[in-house]
């Protein structure tokens, strides 16, 4: 027994055909053009048909494969050709349970071969005298000759085409891409039948070369009825590939051997599948497979690029999306802060001067008088690091991040309205609706948390920087840091809801009162306002941040979709190998 073992370092198709199984697995498809399931299938039947062409192409044989529906006698006739009694017969039915191989002896070799489930039996026809053993472990048998007029052919009998084993099916049908030739094999009662009936106008579509065979046929019929009936449905069969084998009690294979049709079979297939014609039937077979793998590969190429031009469509709608959610962001966050909040605002600025400004006048001598003693005994120092965190947090407390929930929901469905597939069995139709793509209420409430402790680091280090920054020689009088700090935490409560544009508005009016024309309180000013600035920037930023992940998680279900122009390419090229 020899069982065909794929190579440890490269896979068949690897091997076979030079495009390795990974780019394959690279082929995808997001359903945005409707055609997922042709490329699926196509992809699928590419790969097992290119196997098999480029086996084919170094192995150089001839495959006459017999194909035909349950009980129509398939296997007598395999039989009677290969003239002694290979494949099992009787009236249990199916018979033919796994390909039976006839070949000239070391001819088919497991190597390569471009079925690797397959695992084969290898006898001799001499030690084979009651067929082949139906417990064997093979998934097919090769029985091997010595006949020199059939050097270069391979006989196969294969199980029927409408088996109830899938598995049968299936080997029928791979042994049908190996197929230089078919004998197609049907009766009386079943040339009508579904599944033989759509087999058969594959072959005529393919135009692959064919033997017609009815068998158990009633002496009523001819030859005429036949061809009419297959006229009828749009198919011209050759009218000498046609042969009509009569219903006999005893249907043995010696028996119809020496049939007057059968006879007149087997001279013609002798004169055209054999020594002399086997060159030109692999050329003609390797063209006429060549250009329908072709054909098949152009398809699947332009679908592709369909499919890919289609998704970057989809990207720009994404993006068109975003845009219009950051600004409805916005909106939101704004909407927090009216002009009814103007003079709250002013108060709470003005409350923090006041609160520091132990003596209006005159400002410039008496506090400074006042405050030196206070900070000689030590209890005028600048705010704690402890006291600071906990007016960040106090702040951040306050925050309301429904905006935030509201923008991410709209977006969310706007997306699934407007780029969602109609077609729930789509590959993208699901991707978008997996678990882990759209943002949960925890993960949002984490994402804001997370920017506003990011801001809350800024803040105090901005703030020790400028405290760290006024020289002793320019005290600011009442504008000490603890002013300034007040001054950055109401900023920070402002632009955490919202407010930024107000508070530019309020704040020069505010300090009007308390600022002079000298150097250092216009610094302050200027200083105060720039941090506001860049606290909303940034936390607008961060916000922004946030919508644009839930953007990027769509956009990656359907990346993950997307087959890579390399891979395209790769396709492409095996094109130019057939072409070649």
């Amino acid at each position: 027994m020899i069982g065909y073992q794929k190579d440890s370092d490269q896979d068949s198709s690897t091997k076979s055909t030079g495009f390795h199984q990974s780019t394959w697995e690279a082929i995808q498809c997001s359903g945005l053009t409707g055609s997922a399931e042709e490329i699926t299938n196509l992809k699928k039947s590419l790969q097992r048909e290119l196997d098999v062409f480029f086996y084919k192409q170094a192995t150089r044989l001839v495959w006459i494969v017999f194909a035909g529906g349950t009980g129509t006698g398939k296997s007598t006739l395999f039989n009677a050709l290969c003239g002694t009694d290979i494949s099992e017969t009787g009236v249990e039915r199916p018979k033919t349970q796994r390909p039976v191989v006839y070949s000239y002896k070391g001819k088919v070799i497991s190597t390569n071969f471009p079925f690797p489930d397959f695992h084969v039996d290898q006898v001799h026809e001499r030690e084979n005298d009651s067929g082949y053993q139906k417990d064997s472990d093979g998934m097919y048998v090769i029985i091997e000759h010595d006949r020199e007029e059939l050097t270069n052919l391979v006989l196969v009998d294969t199980p029927d085409l409408d088996s109830l084993e899938i598995k049968n099916r299936q080997m029928a049908e791979d042994f049908y891409l190996l197929a230089d030739s078919i004998i197609f094999v049907t009766s009386q009662e079943k040339y009508a039948d579904e599944v033989p009936s759509r087999f058969f106008h594959r072959i005529y579509r393919e135009a692959k070369p064919y033997y017609f065979f009815l068998n158990k046929a009633d002496i009523t019929l001819t030859r005429n009825d036949v061809l009419s009936f297959f006229e009828a449905q749009g198919v011209t069969i050759v009218k000498d590939h046609v042969f009509l084998i009569p219903l006999v009690s005893s249907p043995a294979a010696s028996v119809i051997a020496i049939n007057e049709e059968f006879r007149k079979f087997n001279a013609l297939f002798l004169a055209e599948c054999g020594e002399n014609e086997f060159s030109h039937m692999l050329f003609e077979g390797q063209k006429r497979n060549a250009r329908i793998l072709a054909d098949k590969i152009d398809r699947l190429i332009t679908m592709l690029e369909e499919e890919n031009l289609a998704g970057q469509g989809w990207r720009n709608e994404l993006d068109a999306i975003l845009a219009e959610s950051s600004h409805n962001l916005t909106e939101q966050i704004e909407s927090h802060f009216k002009e009814a909040s103007r003079n709250h605002i002013q108060n709470e600025i003005r409350n923090i001067f006041n609160k520091y400004d132990l003596l209006r006048k005159p400002r410039s001598f008496v506090s400074r008088l006042l405050l030196a003693p206070l900070r000689f005994l030590g209890l005028k120092k600048m705010d704690s690091t402890e006291s600071h965190t906990k007016d960040l947090l106090t702040v951040r407390q306050k925050i309301d991040i429904t905006p935030m929930l509201v923008t991410i929901e709209w977006f969310n469905r706007l997306v699934l309205e407007r780029l969602s597939p109609h077609d729930s069995r789509s590959p993208l139709y699901n991707k978008m609706r997996d678990e882990g793509v759209g943002l949960t209420n925890k993960e949002i409430r984490k994402r804001v948390q997370d920017e506003q402790e990011n801001l809350a680091l800024w803040i105090e280090e901005t703030f020790k920087n400028l405290a760290r920054g006024i020289p002793k020689s320019k005290e600011w009088g009442i504008y000490t840091t603890s002013i300034l700090w007040g001054i950055i935490i109401v900023s920070f409560e402002i632009v955490l809801g919202g407010g930024i544009s107000i508070l530019e508005a309020v704040l020069d009016s505010v300090l009007a009162p308390f600022v002079t024309k000298g150097s250092v309180e216009l610094f302050a000013s200027h200083e105060i306002q720039q941090i506001a600035r860049e606290i909303d920037r940034r936390y607008r930023k961060g916000l922004h941040a946030i919508l644009r992940e839930q953007k990027d998680r769509y956009e990656s279900s359907l990346l993950s979709l997307i087959t890579p122009q390399e891979t395209i390419d790769a396709i492409g090229s095996i094109r130019e190998r057939l072409e070649g």
